[in-house]
């Protein structure tokens, strides 16, 4: 047998282990004990007074060599003595890897109902060989369990892994292997098509919101349900939403798209709060209790750490699952409104640590309140990962620079606008996504919904996703409003960096095309300065221009459009 194959054996209903013992992979126990094949253990050994060891049977792995960053997977059988597959408590599933570099990780297992298997999932990051044991315990935790190991062989590939908070520069995001992201964001929380889909990666997109809701209709029916439906239960995982989880995640991963998947939009969480839509009487959480007792009960805590366990053990793997969008417009819940904010604060902070704690890929977080001028949620900007502020207030430029700064100069994290717009609007699309992009919002406004993104505006994603893609947003920029001749009638705005510089020039009235435009605090020498038509997605000339003093001067080309962009480089 090959040294790279995963040497698992069945015989008589036995698990057989061929690889090599693995000491330097720290024990899930105390007492480091040594990791057992099957047929050497007793199956019946006693965990607890109470019960017997899990007996792990029939492993596969979905391939002995791995590309990097793609999915490592084993399914396999699991008898013991349980009800519920859901209940780490009842059923504990745990893996411990250790990378060519030495480098360790730990993932939990989980029941996969679709199939009847249990699975392990894990995102490789680095090329060579990978050495994995796990075990399967009952009763709470015993101190004995039946243990499996085994290799598996990571190739090169071109994939650059899942999203991140930027190592480098705190105000955005990047893949895994540290190049640039950019997120070119739309809202589509339900009945999302393929054909859909290839119009989003086809027009630069490559960030889509979508809600563990109540409203998908297309897949395979389960996105009706959320994850913890009346149906199922709160104890368990509505195997039909799941299932629709990884189809979409499969159909997001090779288009290159990343999920920004909402767990608990605020329909799932009201009852009865006027003026806002309920599913509450939909969520297993209902048998519990009312809505209004979500965030500070106890007992509903358990099972939303059940969830979490859950999702991150099944889609956590995924460099498709972009962002964990904790909660949207949580202002619009019977929770927020019939409780001290203390007790909401409490939560939000609760859910992110739990996923800082046991989300071993680090998927940025963020949450949200409804888009009203009064809107403004600090705790949160200053508690998640990221800082996102919905605007359904004001769709002019002007509101979401003045949004934008705000934020910038009071949260050193990426910025979103995470929904916005609701309408059909080509011109106020165009200016939303570059008036963002220039003042430092780490992806363009996400647009509500697809269905109110004309193809116009899907070609003005477009311009904009060609443009984002020659910047190297790991280098650190400031935004820097600059003077503009006839200042009355036009307006600039420049992330200004010390190599690079990118901004849009806006005439309020006439063309842009002839406007000088004055920046200071520039590094006396030579730049090569770009200009693009962002309505065509057309580069209309490049030239050199000098600074000296700590001024930059440069002239906009001819044009009848009503605004511009560019590019400032030192040679």
């Amino acid at each position: 047998m090959s040294k790279r194959m995963v040497a698992f054996v069945s015989i008589g209903g036995l698990l057989l282990v061929g690889a090599a013992l693995l000491l330097f992979i720290p024990a899930f126990n105390d007492h480091n004990e040594s990791p057992r094949s099957a047929p050497d253990a007793r199956a019946g050994e006693a965990l607890t007074s109470s019960g017997k060891a899990p007996l792990i049977r029939n492993v596969k792995a979905n391939s002995a060599d791995v590309g990097l960053y793609k999915k490592f997977e084993l399914a396999f059988d699991v008898d013991g003595e349980y009800d519920n597959p859901y209940d780490p408590d009842q059923i504990d599933l745990t893996m411990a890897l250790a990378s060519p570099s030495g480098k360790t990780w730990t993932i939990n297992g989980f029941y996969d109902a679709t199939e009847s298997k249990w699975k392990f999932r894990f995102t490789p990051d680095e090329s060579g060989k990978w050495h994995y044991r796990f075990r399967a315990a009952g009763h709470g935790g015993a101190d004995k369990s039946i243990e499996v190991e085994g290799e598996f062989e990571v190739a090169a590939g071109d994939s650059r892994g899942w999203i991140q908070l930027s190592q480098t520069n705190k105000r955005y995001m990047e893949y895994r292997d540290g190049s640039t992201f950019y997120g070119i964001g739309l809202a589509y929380p339900w009945n999302i098509t393929d054909a859909n889909l290839d119009k989003i990666a086809a027009s630069g997109g490559n960030l889509i919101t979508y809600w563990n809701g109540n409203y998908d209709g297309e897949g395979n029916g389960g996105g009706r349900n959320q994850l913890q439906s009346f149906e199922a239960g709160v104890d368990k995982i509505d195997p039909l939403k799941a299932q629709r989880v990884d189809d979409l995640l499969a159909a997001f991963e090779k288009r290159g798209l990343h999920m920004s998947f909402v767990i608990w939009p605020h329909d799932s969480l009201t009852e009865l709060l006027e003026g806002w839509p309920n599913t509450w009487s939909q969520n297993g959480y209902s048998a519990l209790g009312s809505a209004k007792d979500f965030y500070a009960s106890d007992k509903m805590w358990h099972y939303q750490e059940q969830l979490y366990r859950y999702i991150i053990a099944r889609w956590g793997y995924s460099p498709a699952l972009g962002i964990w969008d904790l909660v949207d417009e949580i202002n619009g819940t019977d929770g927020w409104a019939q409780n001290p904010t203390e007790v909401t604060d409490s939560w939000i902070k609760k859910v992110h640590d739990y996923f800082k704690a046991h989300d071993p890929y680090g998927h940025p977080t963020m949450g949200s309140m409804a888009g009203n001028r009064q809107d403004y949620w600090d705790y949160a900007y200053r508690t998640l990962d990221i800082a996102d502020r919905e605007n359904y207030y004001n769709f002019g430029y002007d509101a979401y620079a003045r949004d934008i700064r705000k934020r910038w100069d009071s949260y050193e994290k990426p910025l979103m606008i995470g929904e916005t717009g609701n309408i059909t609007d080509t011109e106020k699309y165009h200016q939303a996504i570059w008036v963002s992009l220039t003042n430092g919002l780490a992806s363009i406004p996400v647009w509500w919904d697809f269905d109110h993104v004309s193809d116009d505006m899907f070609v003005q994603m477009n311009h904009l996703a060609a443009f984002t893609s020659k910047i190297d947003f790991r280098e650190p920029r400031v935004p820097v409003n600059v003077s503009v001749d006839q200042a009355s009638k036009s307006q600039a705005w420049v992330m200004q960096g010390a190599r690079t510089s990118f901004g849009w020039l806006l005439a309020e009235k006439g063309g842009a095309g002839g406007r000088s435009l004055k920046m200071t605090n520039v590094a006396d020498g030579s730049y090569i300065v770009s200009w693009y038509d962002p309505w065509t997605g057309t580069t209309l000339v490049e030239g050199n221009a000098e600074a000296s003093g700590g001024s930059l001067v440069v002239e906009a080309p001819a044009s009848k459009e009503t605004d511009l962009s560019f590019t400032i480089t030192r040679k």
